[in-house]
């Protein structure tokens, strides 16, 4: 996903959703990152995606370098994927 394509299913131009995002303060590629590493995190907890891999889970939502992320995971929620995915084991297993 990029801006373009975005842009593109929303009618708009690249130009004017670079600056609706400016207005909130961030940038679309912040939002889009963000957002990404919150929905990776999300099925890394969910106990319906073990079956998946963490790869497959990052690939998912267009992640292919899972070193990188789960770097920012852990930036970003103090966790990297492997400590959410154990997580999300220790939790199904207690039910």
């Amino acid at each position: 996903m990029c801006g373009e394509s975005v842009a593109r299913a929303h009618a708009i131009s690249h130009r004017h959703l670079h600056r609706l995002f400016h207005r909130t303060g961030t940038s679309f590629a912040t939002w889009l990152r963000q957002e990404r590493l919150a929905r990776i995190r999300r099925d890394l907890l969910d106990p319906a995606h073990l079956g998946l891999t963490v790869a497959g889970v990052a690939a998912r939502w267009g992640c292919v370098d899972t070193a990188h992320m789960a770097r920012a995971l852990k930036q970003q929620y103090g966790q990297t994927a492997r400590e959410l995915r154990q997580e999300c084991v220790r939790m199904s297993r207690g039910r």
